[in-house]
């Protein structure tokens, strides 16, 4: 009875090693594509005061639509701020691998103090063990807010600062037609900005992008 007990643990051994081997293979085939939007209304594709007011296609289903391996975590909330958000951001558990920080529009319109609250975001991610990606600011209507220049240049140089990737949302083409109103835009706009978000997150994760965009 012993040596047959000897000879199944031999026979079986062998399989059992292909199995761990096989589970193993699919773990590392299985890239973690998982990402958070933390945003004002522009990332949310909202405009006017109730949040039932959004676009066709916002720009978590966009997303979704171009880059259908990512699974998305849509915190955009209208009105938001890097400014106000950021005590309860820090409090936040990050289980996303790529967190889009797009805040700034509703900073420099209230002259918030925009600079130490981004940064602040930005440690928080990569304290977590996290990749950011901060967006920058969509273009407005000419005049419509002073400081968007000024604080989109803050979003660049904390970027570069900080060693985050910078979606540069800003050199984005612009029209004005494109506009729901001063701020907001219509689908067009907001598409091509997503767009602009799905070639960043390609370059951090280019294993959850379509084949065609890899190599």
């Amino acid at each position: 009875m012993r040596n047959r007990s000897r000879r199944i643990v031999r026979t079986f051994s062998p399989l059992l090693l292909l199995a761990l081997a096989i589970g193993a293979s699919s773990a590392v085939a299985t890239p973690n594509c998982t990402v958070a939007l933390w945003g004002d209304s522009i990332l949310y594709g909202g405009f006017g005061a109730s949040l039932t007011n959004r676009i066709k296609e916002p720009p978590s289903a966009a997303l979704k639509r171009i880059r259908p391996a990512w699974t998305i975590a849509d915190y955009s909330v209208p009105g938001d701020s890097a400014h106000k958000r950021l005590p309860t951001f820090v409090l936040q558990p990050m289980p996303a691998r790529v967190v889009v920080l797009q805040y700034g529009i509703n900073d420099a319109g209230n002259s918030y103090r925009y600079e130490p609250a981004l940064r602040g975001m930005v440690d928080y991610v990569q304290a977590a063990g996290k990749t950011s990606i901060i967006t920058g600011l969509s273009q407005v209507k000419a005049d419509r807010m002073p400081l968007r220049e000024d604080y989109n240049a803050t979003a660049r140089r904390v970027a570069q600062e900080e060693g985050v990737l910078f979606a540069d949302w800003g050199a984005v083409r612009f029209d004005p037609a494109d506009m729901v109103d001063d701020i907001h835009p219509q689908q067009p706009y907001s598409t091509r900005l997503v767009e602009r978000l799905a070639l960043a997150l390609d370059q951090v994760a280019p294993e959850c992008a379509p084949r065609a965009k890899r190599g």
